[in-house]
């Protein structure tokens, strides 16, 4: 820690966030943290040094409230895991440090911004589908009508497969347009972006980028719920790709990160294969969610949370040996609404590793879930087993499932729920 731990020349300003491990890292790397956010969850207080509240859309006002609480000192850092908030973390950085530090504005936008990031790739030559911005349902269903049904409607600048959905039909694709406009979420970029439907196997891929060199740290193979909606429901290790085919995959994500402006930092792209081969669907200028960024630790030794806040301080990416060369994801869904049981105190022990298997079910015995295709059900968690053959993680998936028997008592009416407070559908 620099200075008595009291000064603000060791603080780093961390903007949003939930999970722990992403305070935890600073810690250990020996930095105070200035946590900011529009609320401060409680569940966060105990992990930072100073909590602020603040509204985290106006940026002039997040940036004066930095240099008042820090005195007009420099932050050792500006950081957030947070998607939405990377174009605020871009600028912060370009008014508050003394060099270039992580993304540029330019870059982060190139990224956030879906409109924005086809239009980059297409004027570079890189595969992407056809795609058009519109500002209306009936401008939506035009141009579909050029591009050519199925097409995907979705937010010019969403995350985690909010308001995202396949449409067939000039009135489905008038009708997801006028949904996304009327509630677009978390995007705040006006319009719609409707894009050619790619019929093929999707591929997430994460890459950490320093000096303009991007090196492939990890390739899933993704496996989705059927259109209409798109909900992550597994992903493997290895990807099934051959060797010529992940190396031309890696090259194609190279090339669309420098052609976005990525230098110095981590990423999660999407990539589907259809006909007429690659064709970038996402790039996400952040980690990935759920779990991946476990699995990609276990196969290529890099923790890209623990990266991008090296790269955000400016030090050296480190790595350690990986421990595995397969790995299984598989989330907990369910096809009907109801109350879901389930045998709690699992104990691990015998299973596939190391790692050591992560299960997680995000809603307690008793409480109501809903299917996987509802607007408001998804992903309520996740199981992941590593290991050295396919056989093994995948036998050791279905071995845990079996010991948690999820079960749900199925009803005939659940309107009374309400909402579902969950940002995202999907987890990555």
């Amino acid at each position: 820690m620099t200075g008595d731990g009291n000064t603000p020349a060791g603080t780093v300003v961390l903007i949003g966030g939930r999970a722990e491990r992403e305070f935890t890292i600073l810690r250990e790397l020996g930095y105070r943290i200035l946590y900011l956010d529009r609320r401060v969850p409680l569940h966060c207080m105990p992990w930072v040094d100073v909590p602020i509240d603040v509204d985290v859309d106006d940026w002039d006002l997040v940036a004066k409230v930095i240099r008042d609480r820090l005195d007009g000192a420099t932050p050792a850092a500006v950081l957030t895991h947070v998607e939405p908030r990377i174009p605020l973390m871009a600028h912060l950085n370009e008014q508050l440090m003394p060099g270039p530090r992580g993304l540029t504005v330019e870059a982060a936008w190139n990224c956030r911004d879906k409109w924005r990031t086809r239009s980059r790739l297409r004027d570079a030559g890189l595969p992407v589908p056809g795609f058009g911005l519109a500002g209306n349902a009936d401008e939506a269903v035009e141009l579909a009508d050029d591009i050519g049904l199925p097409v995907v409607v979705k937010p010019r600048d969403g995350a985690g497969a909010f308001g995202v959905r396949r449409c067939t039909t000039p009135d489905q694709v008038g009708e997801a347009a006028a949904a996304v406009l009327a509630d677009p979420g978390l995007a705040t970029q006006a319009g719609v972006l409707v894009e050619q439907y790619i019929d093929g196997p999707e591929y997430a891929v994460q890459t950490l980028t320093v000096d303009g060199w991007t090196r492939r740290l990890s390739v899933f193979r993704q496996h989705m719920t059927e259109p209409p909606v798109f909900v992550e429901i597994g992903y493997e290790q290895p990807s099934g790709l051959e060797a010529a085919d992940e190396a031309t995959l890696t090259a194609v994500v190279a090339s669309a990160l420098a052609a976005l402006g990525v230098t110095d930092w981590i990423s999660h792209t999407q990539v589907r294969r259809g006909p007429d081969g690659f064709q970038i669907v996402e790039v996400n200028a952040r980690r990935p969610g759920g779990r991946l960024v476990e699995m990609t630790t276990a196969v290529s030794g890099v923790d890209m949370t623990r990266a991008a806040s090296q790269l955000a301080l400016g030090l050296p990416v480190t790595a350690e040996e990986p421990q595995a060369t397969h790995a299984l994801y598989s989330s907990i869904v369910f096809d009907e609404p109801g109350f879901v049981t389930y045998r709690t105190g699992l104990d691990l022990a015998g299973y596939p590793g190391p790692p050591a298997p992560i299960v997680e079910v995000e809603v307690a015995p008793g409480e109501p879930v809903l299917p996987v295709d509802h607007p408001e059900g998804g992903v309520y968690g996740r199981i992941v087993t590593f290991g050295r053959t396919a056989s093994e993680v995948a036998d050791g998936v279905a071995r845990i499932r079996d010991a948690l028997d999820l079960q749900v008592t199925a009803l005939d009416d659940l309107a009374w729920l309400g909402s579902d407070s969950r940002e995202y559908k999907s987890c990555c």
